[in-house]
């Protein structure tokens, strides 16, 4: 059975499976739904909650982004037999995840767009300052030394909320005033992986 990733024309909560999935090299049909071919494929019950992300894969149907996430890094022993990495990934992965929620609230439920400038300038900073401690020497990984999930999700949410052709311009200067690091960072995980730079270097530009 062909692996088959389904969500929207957007990269929002499946951007990561794809650069996973990239990564990894494996061969996947990307779905790339609107709200209406959506909301028929799932009245077959294809997806245990109704929602994307969905990845079809091993003949199972994955859910919950993050689960799948962590299924697919699993998968390929990517995920550290140490229990201390684990948490550093993890919980940075929460600390991201908290502050998408507060950027999703601005865009999505305030449609508040002055709010969240403010919020970039004002309060963003320090939170980025804040997870730049937590590289390692070499600017390469953020939980350790070896490649972990909170990597994939640390490099997305730098590179395509701040360093994106689209967005650099107005965002790009927050990160070098406050965690230049991360900038780094972002550029020695991209260049890594042959298979990651080939689909960021073709990949389409979107908003969101």
């Amino acid at each position: 059975m062909a692996t088959r990733f389904h969500y929207f024309d957007a990269f929002g909560r499946g951007e990561v499976t794809r650069l996973i999935l990239k990564h990894l090299g494996l061969e996947f049909e990307d779905v790339r739904h609107t709200y209406e071919t959506w909301g028929k494929e799932k009245t077959t019950g294809i997806a245990e909650f109704g929602q994307v992300p969905l990845l079809q894969i091993d003949g199972h149907n994955l859910v919950q982004s993050r689960a799948i996430e962590k299924y697919l890094l699993r998968r390929a022993g990517l995920l550290s037999q140490d229990a201390y990495e684990n948490y550093l990934s993890e919980s940075l992965v929460g600390y991201l995840d908290d502050i998408g929620q507060i950027i999703a609230k601005f865009v999505w439920v305030d449609k508040d767009f002055e709010g969240l400038a403010k919020f970039n300038q004002e309060q963003l900073p320090e939170k980025l300052r804040i997870i730049e401690k937590r590289l390692n020497d070499s600017n390469t990984h953020s939980a350790g030394n070896t490649i972990s999930h909170a990597d994939f999700v640390l490099f997305q949410f730098v590179h395509d909320y701040f360093l994106r052709p689209q967005r650099a311009e107005q965002l790009r200067p927050i990160l070098e005033a406050s965690a230049p690091r991360l900038i780094q960072f972002a550029e020695n995980f991209k260049n890594a992986s042959h298979n990651l730079s080939a689909y960021l270097a073709t990949r389409a530009e979107m908003q969101f």
